[in-house]
């Protein structure tokens, strides 16, 4: 599901312009606590509607260290890109239940479902390993986008997702009262949704940062070039923590790294519980994660976009293609295990280039002596130190 995005372009008339804020905002919640929430003393200063995504709910995801968990998607492209273009409401088919029990069908935009009347709540379900499925899914990441991107919900002004501390009072006061299900015993729902929150959260500050700061301008006109709905001091604090030596050398290590990923997918924005989902009702058979990791990988002639994911494709392959027993156990984690021979694979490469550059190097410095010997020289010291230290 596509929509535009909640925050205006940067503002290139210069410091104090501010464009007006479209559409409206993830505050029209009776609920909603609009008290200015300041940041805590010690590691801050003093006092979009995000386009919405179906979930990847992924019940066995570790959470990043502090720092980690926010610079990792400082720079990430998949969530900064503009929806520029695309059509602004989408509508989901969903059932409904009033305060009274009835249950009923409806169609639901975003916004309606966030306007809740007389107690109505969005029915959600779930597959075995605590997934959204259906149309709900894609309202229930409509909605968590929204909540995620509400700084007046979450400051902005914290260096990680862990250190929010109003994540339970939305969680109860939001995303309860506008659905209904039943938590586990485990808590993985609420560990979803409340991680689909922090990355909606992270994703919207990397577009203000993106859309409201002018590289060119001093600290105190992109102060005056504060975004709408965002504390001054906030963004004062945003912006400083930005321009922080281990932010920055943590941006780059994550662009490199992104730069050498090779594969994407060709399965569009469905989360994969919601495809397999699909796929088993059309096939009338479970549709596994492996076999669904393939079709996805593959373009529309059957061959693999790229030579990385057609080796992983073809080792799931092999996973899979064992007696019935075998093939069940292992279609949860086929992907895991081809991925991670990869991963191997990919290391052992880098390993050989290493070996091969140093003795290239190993050559190179023999050649040198040779020479220097051949006109009855010394191989001087600072020539041989250097090398040294680069191998």
């Amino acid at each position: 599901m596509a929509r535009k995005g909640r925050f205006m372009k940067k503002s290139k008339f210069g410091p104090g312009f501010q464009q007006p804020q479209t559409g409206a905002t993830a505050t029209s919640d009776p609920h909603h606590d609009g008290s200015q929430i300041h940041p805590n003393s010690g590691d801050s200063v003093p006092a979009s509607e995000l386009a919405a995504r179906p979930l990847n709910l992924d019940a066995n995801a570790n959470e990043e260290t502090l720092v980690d968990e926010e610079v990792d998607d400082l720079h990430d492209a998949s969530g900064a890109q503009s929806r520029r273009g695309h059509k602004t409401t989408e509508f989901w088919t969903v059932k409904t239940i009033d305060s009274d029990g009835t249950i009923k069908p409806a169609k639901l935009s975003v916004r309606e479902a966030m306007e809740r009347p007389n107690g109505r709540k969005i029915v959600l379900r779930f597959n075995n390993a605590k997934q959204a499925i259906g149309d709900e899914a894609g309202l229930l990441s409509g909605v968590l986008g929204l909540l995620g991107s509400d700084y007046e919900k979450f400051p902005i002004c914290r260096k990680s997702w862990r250190q929010i501390t109003t994540k339970d009072k939305v969680y109860n006061e939001c995303v309860k009262q506008i659905f209904h299900f039943d938590e586990d015993s485990e808590g993985i729902i609420k560990k979803n949704i409340l991680k689909s929150m922090g990355k909606s959260w992270k994703e919207t500050r990397l577009r203000l940062y993106d859309r409201f700061y002018e590289p060119t301008f001093t600290i105190e006109q992109n102060l005056e070039n504060c975004p709408p709905k965002i504390d001054r001091e906030h963004w004062r604090w945003f912006l400083d923590y930005r321009a922080e030596p281990k932010t920055k050398e943590k941006c780059k290590k994550n662009a490199v790294n992104r730069s050498k990923q090779q594969y994407t997918h060709t399965g569009g924005s469905k989360s994969f519980a919601r495809r397999m989902e699909e796929d088993s009702e059309e096939q009338g058979r479970i549709v596994g994660k492996g076999e669904l990791w393939i079709k996805v990988h593959k373009k529309k002639d059957g061959s693999y976009i790229n030579d990385e994911a057609r080796a992983i494709g073809e080792r799931i392959e092999e996973i899979e293609q064992q007696d019935e027993s075998s093939r069940m156990l292992s279609q949860n984690d086929s992907i895991a295990q081809a991925e991670l021979e990869g991963e191997k694979l990919k290391r052992k490469a880098m390993e050989d280039e290493a070996s091969s550059d140093k003795k290239k190097m190993k050559v190179m410095e023999s050649a040198l002596i040779y020479l220097f010997q051949r006109h009855g020289e010394e191989f001087p010291l600072e020539i041989a130190a250097g090398m040294s230290f680069v191998k």
